[in-house]
């Protein structure tokens, strides 16, 4: 009887183990395996009004989140596009011979095995102008090379723009810079027109690579990625 008693008693306790063990496993794997909520996606992309990635990318850099509009204009550093050295120059391309083109970009403008020391000095130059206040005065790029072209101006989300910039009027559109700004919602590319000419004041958060081309081939320039604090039409 008492053999029996503990007999049983084993054959109990390693039952009890076994389905411990097989409840963990299911636990941890569905733990490990769980996707992501459609909200946690969103915010990890920055593809919502309450992700952090969202914020960084629309925020005014920390030193001007608490200074009024006159006290950034005060502040100015930069009101002349040929003063930033390292802009509208090449980004991580080069044009290795005649006839065979420019090189891949790495993502994120990153070097590239042959990229030449003037290239990389000027990525590191332009980086240099980091959290600097710029004004600047000019016109808004076209997406393509016509008059009828519509504007270069995306709205990512409602009122807030990314504006590709032209530095005065220099044709072609050879300095340009990269807006982000924060207006009337709605208004699309249609938020300025090719007559309007505009004063801007801002920040330089860093560069801003685009993709242009130049008797058919592909090249990318680096330009000045500017959050904008205030915009003036002038005409």
């Amino acid at each position: 009887m008492n053999k029996f008693f503990i007999l049983s008693t084993v054959r109990l306790i390693l039952l009890t183990g076994l389905l411990s063990l097989f409840f963990a496993c299911g636990n941890s794997t569905s733990t490990v395996s769980k996707p992501p909520s459609l909200q946690e996606f969103k915010q990890k992309e920055g593809d919502s009004e309450i992700g952090d990635a969202t914020k960084i990318y629309w925020a005014i850099p920390e030193p001007y989140t608490n200074l009024s509009i006159e006290q950034i204009k005060s502040q100015i550093e930069i009101t002349d596009y040929m003063d930033m050295k390292g802009a509208a120059t090449n980004a991580g391309t080069e044009n290795t011979a005649v006839g065979e083109g420019y090189k891949s970009l790495v993502k994120g403008g990153g070097a590239i095995p042959d990229e030449t020391p003037k290239n990389k000095a000027d990525r590191e130059t332009l980086k240099s102008y980091t959290n600097k206040i710029i004004s600047l005065e000019g016109v808004i790029d076209t997406v393509g090379t016509q008059k009828t072209s519509p504007m270069a101006i995306t709205e990512r989300k409602p009122g807030k723009y990314e504006i590709w910039f032209c530095d005065k009027t220099r044709k072609p559109c050879r300095y340009q810079a990269f807006l982000l700004y924060i207006g009337p919602e709605g208004k699309g590319d249609a938020l300025f027109t090719k007559d309007n000419r505009i004063r801007f004041w801002g920040v330089i958060l860093d560069e801003k690579i685009r993709k242009l081309f130049f008797s058919g081939e592909p090249s990318w320039r680096r330009y000045p990625k500017i959050r904008v604090i205030d915009l003036e039409v002038l005409k």
